[in-house]
């Protein structure tokens, strides 16, 4: 083989190396449908974030370049496209930014990271940001106003040093502040939306609910009250645990992004400020009549092709309805069967009563009384236990005793122990005495009966139990102690 031959094949090599490098650049971009606005109808608004794969707004692309799909079939390329910084649509947001030591590092370049957003907003819209900050608990640094108010209190953010994160409460939150007095009355796919509403999630991915389909039910009541997650991940030690973030944005039509180090992290929220101005304002004409009675749902995508190279973006399933009427669903009538159903078991139940009910009731038999009842003597120098006692005449009776909650939500409240055996205490469901703390664990202790008295027993909780501000791992009760179960103290009683 010549020289010649030799230097145009390595170079056709590179070219196709090149090539590849830039089929497989462009397959990791991604195309969002965020929303869309049918109040011009047949003239439909869609609104596009085309981001690369590290995140970066993809800018300088046309009308020609995107065409629209309905039900998989193809309908054309857009009439118009504009970006969003050339609207006059604001948008509302809120940053949701952990803040536990965890994030102790990074602390700074976030603060600097929620004001470079904070800045990005136009204000001269009347476009808000708020912010909501969490660790053992979420809290509003600042309500849904202007920017200028989140500059000043992302300034103030300290470390928690709170041991639980609650991540998924303060997202909830920020839903909650988004949605507050956004006059949108209509189904979610039946109505345009109208404010865009946008949630930016600083996180490393941990809940005290790390269950996957927690994450995906908050994507969706995201989705259904017309708010983007878009999510920044922070996790150099376990990346893994940022699986849940992705969940989060996937199922509201939001981006993730990771940040690998403090200065990427300030990086990633001015990515977002790109996204936000640059999001593609497209319009399509759709070729479809509003339906009545019932509308049809169907499934609408956006597609990006140009040069030869498709991408296809998520899917929206919506209802053609009529833009002149707000559409209103028929009311259901299941509760009237349901209403019939019951009253014909009532009767049915009625007439067996009158069939089979003795037509002479025996006289109840009268008990004779109680022997009356003898404490155990109180052994000298010390307080009393809680002794089973002979009531009856034919051995040991069942104890009684109980814990009275003199604070917390359960303030005032009598939990009464079992007569038997052991009595489970914690916040899960199926715990005998279920208390409502977020410092208790699921199952946090026992109150066991051996030898006649009440034992409190610790069963690995996180915070443990504490008598006289002290933690131990067993406790025999005595009558009228005072223990502390995660921030909820209770007084022991018991008939001795």
């Amino acid at each position: 083989m010549t020289t010649f031959a030799r230097n145009a094949t390595r170079l056709f090599v590179s070219v196709l190396a090149v090539a590849a490098l830039g089929a497989s650049a462009h397959a990791a971009d991604k195309l969002r449908l965020e929303r869309t606005n049918w109040g011009n109808s047949p003239y439909v608004r869609y609104y596009l974030s085309f981001v690369d794969t590290d995140g970066r707004a993809i800018t300088g692309k046309t009308a020609n370049d995107f065409k629209l799909s309905i039900d998989s079939m193809e309908q054309g390329v857009a009439r118009a496209s504009t970006t969003f910084d050339q609207t006059d649509e604001a948008i509302n947001v809120v940053v949701v930014a952990q803040n536990n030591s965890a994030m102790q590092e990074v602390m700074e370049q976030l603060k600097s990271g929620i004001r470079a957003l904070s800045d990005g907003i136009d204000a001269k819209k009347k476009s808000k940001i708020g912010l909501v900050t969490f660790a053992s608990e979420p809290k509003k640094a600042a309500e849904l106003g202007a920017p200028s108010d989140v500059e000043g209190a992302a300034g103030t953010i300290a470390v928690d040093e709170g041991v639980e994160v609650h991540m998924l409460d303060a997202v909830r939150a920020a839903i909650d502040m988004l949605s507050k007095g956004a006059g949108e009355t209509y189904p979610q796919n039946k109505a345009p939306k109208t404010t865009r509403k946008l949630i930016v999630l600083f996180s490393d991915g941990i809940d005290v609910n790390m269950e996957r389909r927690a994450f995906a039910a908050i994507g969706k009541r995201a989705l259904e009250n017309g708010v983007v997650i878009d999510t920044i991940g922070y996790a150099p030690f376990e990346a893994g645990k940022l699986k849940n973030l992705s969940e989060l944005a996937k199922q509201s039509n939001g981006t993730d992004r990771q940040a690998r180090n403090g200065a990427d992290l300030t990086q990633q929220f001015i990515a977002i400020v790109d996204e936000i101005k640059k999001q593609y304002v497209v319009d399509f004409y759709v070729p479809l009549k509003p339906e009545k009675p019932t509308p049809k749902e169907h499934g609408f995508q956006v597609v990006f092709d140009s040069a030869g190279k498709q991408l296809f973006s998520n899917t929206l399933n919506e209802r053609i309805w009529d833009p002149s009427k707000p559409y209103e669903e028929k009311p259901s009538r299941w509760w009237i069967w349901v209403l019939v159903g019951v009253g014909v078991l009532i009767i049915v139940l009625l007439v067996l009563w009158l069939i089979f009910r003795d037509k002479e009731e025996p006289m109840p038999e009268v008990a004779p009384p109680p022997e009356p009842v003898v404490a155990a003597p109180q052994p000298s120098g010390g307080k009393m236990r809680t002794m089973a006692l002979d009531i009856s005449g034919g051995g040991k009776a069942a104890l009684v005793g109980w814990m009275v909650a003199t604070n917390g939500k359960h303030a005032n409240q009598t939990f009464k122990f079992k007569s038997g055996g052991r009595t489970l205490i914690g916040t899960a469901p199926d715990c005998d005495i279920v208390i409502d703390d977020g410092f208790m664990s699921a199952q946090h202790c026992e109150v066991r009966i051996e030898n006649g008295t009440f034992k409190l027993v610790d069963l690995g909780s996180t915070n443990g139990i504490l008598v006289n501000s002290k933690k131990v791992p067993t406790h025999e009760l005595v009558d009228n102690d005072v223990f502390q179960l995660g921030r909820t103290e209770f007084k022991f009683k018991s008939i001795s």
